[in-house]
Order: C-alpha cells, then structure tokens, then sequence
C-alpha cells in the first residue's frame, strides 16, 4: 500500500483565494514541493489543511472530500493554534514534517514578509508561533546548510533537520540563444515587493553601462503592485523593459536576458538563501553573476563555472559583466552551465525526494 502524502503551503494561494477562482503556487512553495507531485512514488494531496477531530486531513481545490494522509508536509504555516493540534495528531500516528527555506528572524523591514511574520503586525500567525511549530515536528526539511546550522543554534532540544537541496526540471527551460549581433541584455527576474534593499547594491554599477550603450536591462516577473526595477535603481522607466510576472509552470518563459544577475545585500537572511536564481539561469544556458554569498560562491566552486562579484565591489560587477558582453564567451558559458545545471535536475531531487519519504 501507499503511503499518503498531505502537502499544505502557505506559499500557495487556493481557489478561494483567488480572484480568478484557479489556485496559484508562490514560487519557493513550487521549488520546494509542488513541483514534484507528478514524480512521487507516495499518494499526494495538495490543498488546505483542515483539522479533523483527531488528526489533520487536506481537501483538495474543488473538493469537499477530506482526505486522511500518513505525513503531512507543512510550509510557511505559522497559526498560533497549530503546535497543539500536532501534538494531537502526531498521538493519533500522523508524522509531521516543516519545510523551511528563509530565515523568517532575519527579514528585512522593508522586506514584504516581515510585517505578515512579526508578532507585532500580525498576532496570530507570526514568528514566535512558527518557531513552537518548528520545535513540535517530527523532522524539518531545509534548502541550506546555513539554515540547518541556525535552526540547531535556535533550539535546545531539535528535531532532525535534513538539507534538500532545491532542483530545477531543466527540460522546461529553453536554452537561450545568444545572438552577435544583438546588444545584450542585462536581466533580473522576481518580485521587488520581497527584497531587502539587495538591488540597490547595484544601483550605481549596472546601470551607468547601460547610459554608455554597452548593455540593455530587463525585469522579468514585474508586477503592477510592487515597485519598478527602475525605481530601485533610480532611472527612468523606459532605461528598463519589463516582463509581468507569471506562475511558476510558466516561469522559465521569463528567462529570456542574455546576461543573468543575482544581486544580494550581505545580511544573514541572504546567507539562508538558496542557489535556486541562479540554477533557473544556469538551466537556461545564461551565464550569470551573483554576490559573493555562500549558496552562490559553493555552486561556482562545484562547476567551475559562473561569475562572482567578491565583496560586492561595483569593479567586480562591472569587469564580469563587461566581459560577457562577448557574444562568444556568453554562449560558452551558456553551455557550460546548462550541462552542469543537469547534476540539480528535478529528477535528482525527486530521487532523495522519495527515498527520504520512504525512509519514514
């Protein structure tokens, strides 16, 4: 028999939610979970928790049925009610695992999360609850080492922590083409609403390349709601194309920059960050360059391929950025880097995905 598998993210907007009546993954939820359910070996309901007397069950989008599950998957659930009801369940058989991928105690205040976290603005599904519902799992799933090392620091008493590392389908990402005789573009892809002054690092070292002719720039995945790139960098509107956001299925049509940058502030919320911006490039044989912080630095050393900017410095920038502007060394390392992204393919992690599974 099965096992079954409950999934309940609140990365995840359901139906109710919605204002098309569709259910739409925020992007970390897909990476971390929706995007295997195709590929595991467990029976899987995605959906909304719901407490079910004894245990948890998850009902499904348009769905009364409540299905009754052996493991329950939680991510970004921080409800101040939640630890008791695990206790409950995990009496009643259930195992209860938490997915973590930031560092919530290290947000930002400009960051979009933090006024939804903190105790303060938001009383009853905060912080200071998450961390009794990460004590009370049975295990917790993390992307980096970083986290796992901060979660051990954080609890006297922890449960097991796993590093999974994330994974991308790289057969969904088209391979960028790159054209001589075409100015490149200079692109940044995501929300500008959940960033902690990391683009602002490089307001005054990527756009002057711009103003001199030498690049163009993109933002994929702009959103009518949230800040302009422009306005992060202080140019006009027009010095920037913008690409409108998108679902995560559609994601990897938003890659469409000849040259890929990953910004961040040197910040210990930015050093729980995963490698995944860059893998989603590299997974469309963009070449990239990236802050020097861990996740970036540890795959750049691994492939032997990929820029960093060391210490953030705007020469560092500048230099790599400059030198990719050489069609040839751009689809060079476009190549090298879509054949190294396979070593992180969805099929990789959904193999640790469901051994880890099956080992419960």
């Amino acid at each position: 028999m099965k096992l079954k598998l409950g999934i309940a993210s609140g990365d995840r907007v359901p139906p109710q939610r919605a204002p098309d009546n569709k259910g739409h993954w925020g992007g970390a939820g897909w990476v971390r979970l929706g995007q295997y359910e195709h590929l595991l070996e467990t029976d899987t309901f995605i959906g909304t928790l719901v407490w079910n007397r004894t245990h948890f069950s998850i009902q499904t989008d348009g769905d009364s049925t409540l299905h009754d599950v052996d493991i329950i998957i939680m991510q970004r659930l921080m409800h101040d009610t939640l630890p008791e009801h695990m206790k409950l369940a995990q009496k009643a058989g259930q195992i209860i695992i938490n997915d973590l991928d930031d560092w919530y105690w290290g947000l930002d205040t400009t960051n979009l999360a933090f006024a939804a976290s903190h105790p303060k603005t938001s009383p009853k599904e905060n912080t200071n609850h998450y961390k009794k519902v990460l004590a009370t799992s049975d295990r917790i799933t993390v992307s980096t080492p970083y986290l796992r090392d901060r979660l051990l620091k954080m609890f006297s008493n922890c449960p097991p922590i796993d590093v999974l590392l994330n994974t991308v389908d790289v057969k969904r990402f088209n391979i960028h083409e790159h054209i001589t005789e075409t100015k490149p573009i200079v692109g940044w892809v995501g929300s500008t609403n959940h960033r902690s002054g990391d683009l602002e690092t490089v307001a005054g070292t990527i756009p002057p390349l711009q103003k001199l002719g030498l690049i163009s720039l993109q933002h994929s995945g702009a959103h009518p709601n949230a800040p302009s790139l422009a306005s992060k960098w202080d140019i006009t509107e027009t010095s920037v194309t913008s690409i409108p956001a998108t679902d995560p299925e559609d994601y990897p049509n938003l890659l469409t920059m000849d040259i890929g940058i990953a910004p961040l502030r040197d910040t210990p919320f930015n050093h729980a960050k995963s490698d995944i911006k860059i893998l989603e490039y590299s997974a469309s044989g963009i070449p990239w360059v990236a802050s020097g912080l861990p996740a970036y630095e540890t795959l750049q050393k691994l492939w032997g391929v990929g820029r960093i900017a060391k210490k953030n410095k705007a020469k560092e920038w500048q230099k790599h950025i400059t030198a990719l502007c050489d069609p040839q060394v751009r689809a060079e390392e476009g190549q090298a880097l879509r054949e190294a992204s396979w070593s992180r393919d969805i099929l990789v992690g959904a193999d640790t995905f469901n051994s880890y599974l099956n080992a419960l």
